[in-house]
């Protein structure tokens, strides 16, 4: 059986009372007093004076590019505000798991880092990020109320919390994407809320013309452990596991099952037959091109690439969205992954980079990653179901109601090595869904050599 959702009530009272990398630098700002101000933004206090606001910066390190925007408006607010420089460092977002363990070892990580499900237990682990259990005691995040329990609890690390969540993501595949115009052409039916595999595969099926390069449904993943396991999940009877990539321990991987199996028939047809497409159909390496080309009737996404697929079809079609359909016993799969910010356990300002996440995990900064083109929200509840957000696109709306009833976590080892376990595993399923094996023979081969990573002991 499924554990709870964690309560509020119940999280609250859990707690506790290289070199840079960048790309460039971007000083916001000059320091300077505030002006009085009528509206206290999240996070502001009337105790910073001036004088010693100017003796502080922080350096921020933000995912270069769109995933730098948001940091440095609130930044920018923030330093307004209070008085507090702020110094935004971008760095490439695949450097960034690296750069932060060797930046911290030489003394020259920034104040506030960013972090994805993928890395972040394991640089907790190795002491790169504050704890935050007594400053949310005595000063709690804004609104801290409307944030999901299980966004919390999925960035906890053994009842310690250390992040503020900024991009959440219910699952790698919760969305599908649907081309409207092609399956009227074709006078098929629009997927309906409470849509199952069966229906999905009977529509992909039908709108599928291999002969003319035209394929039924695609994924943003299916090889690596949180984009499988969103759809694998899906699988097996509601209150059971059977669907899951590892145990909840994290201490076994549990993919060479009969479960598994059957999901994997299932998708090698649809490959097999050109009803989904292989690597080799990708346009310039990526599944989504296919369907932004209006090539494929049904495409599975995180949420935020259905914006990002609104503002590039534009009028080439009409596009439709819905939640990835429940498996055969009505199971609803999701997996959480995201990003967050963190505090750097050296910061001679750990207090002023507190006041900075304050801003950053604020409704306002949910809302306005959305409604400028970053995408996802954060996790607040007020921020998915707000109605600028949801002009944007109805699908975070549509999430609302998993992200409420709790979604379930990102699958991490118990020993916090998630990059070395995941890399063996996307190379090796691949092989299965290239078709260059047989899930009946490679399958032990994945359960074996994933395995001794998750046998490894934790890293300190």
């Amino acid at each position: 059986m499924f554990r709870k959702p964690m309560s509020r009530r119940r999280f609250l009272h859990g707690m506790a009372a290289t070199g840079l990398g960048a790309l460039g630098a971007q000083v916001l700002a000059a320091c300077a007093a505030p002006a009085p101000n009528t509206t206290e933004a999240p996070g502001a206090t009337d105790s910073t004076s001036a004088p010693a606001a100017a003796a502080v910066t922080l350096r921020v390190q933000a995912a270069a590019g769109g995933g730098a925007q948001m940091a440095t408006e609130f930044a920018k607010r923030y330093q307004e505000d209070t008085g507090i420089q702020v110094v935004i460092e971008e760095t490439i977002y695949g450097e960034i798991e690296t750069k932060t363990q060797t930046g911290f070892i030489s003394g020259t990580l920034q104040d506030v880092v960013y972090g994805h499900h993928r890395w972040l237990f394991i640089n907790y682990l190795k002491g790169i990020y504050l704890e935050l259990d007594d400053l949310w005691a005595s000063d709690p995040l804004p609104d801290f109320e409307d944030i999901y329990p299980s966004v919390l609890e999925g960035n906890a690390f053994e009842g310690k919390n250390f992040s503020i969540p900024v991009h959440v993501h219910p699952g790698g595949n919760i969305a599908v994407n649907y081309n409207k115009t092609m399956l009227e052409e074709k006078g098929l039916p629009e997927p309906q809320p409470g849509w199952t595999f069966d229906d999905w595969t009977e529509l992909a099926r039908s709108a599928a013309d291999p002969e003319a390069g035209i394929f039924g449904l695609g994924f943003e993943g299916m090889n690596s452990f949180h984009y499988y396991s969103n759809t694998s999940r899906s699988f097996g009877a509601p209150d059971s596991r059977d669907g899951w990539v590892m145990d909840e321990e994290g201490t076994r991987l549990t993919y060479y099952t009969p479960l598994h199996g059957q999901i994997a028939a299932w998708y090698l047809d649809l490959l097999e037959s050109k009803v989904a497409p292989r690597q080799a159909d990708y346009i310039e390496g990526n599944a989504n091109n296919i369907f932004l080309a209006g090539k494929s009737a049904t495409y599975a996404s995180n949420a935020g690439v259905v914006a990002n697929n609104v503002r590039l079809i534009e009028d080439k079609f009409e596009l439709g969205v819905i939640l990835l359909p429940v498996g055969p016993e009505g199971r609803q799969g999701t997996c959480y992954s995201g990003n967050q910010f963190m505090i750097n356990s050296a910061s001679k300002y750990p207090e002023e980079a507190y006041g900075l996440l304050k801003y950053y995990s604020s409704i306002d900064a949910g809302v306005y990653q959305v409604v400028t083109g970053i995408r996802m929200p954060n996790g607040h509840k007020s921020a998915w179901t707000h109605p600028d957000v949801n002009k944007v696109s109805t699908i975070y709306g549509i999430c609302d109601s998993i992200l409420s009833a709790g979604i379930e976590p990102f699958p991490m080892p118990k020993n916090t090595r998630f990059t070395e376990a995941n890399d063996i595993f996307r190379n090796e399923i691949d092989l299965i869904w290239e078709g260059e094996v047989s899930w009946e023979e490679h399958a032990p081969v994945i359960q074996e050599k994933v395995q001794a990573v998750l046998d490894l002991d934790r890293p300190t």
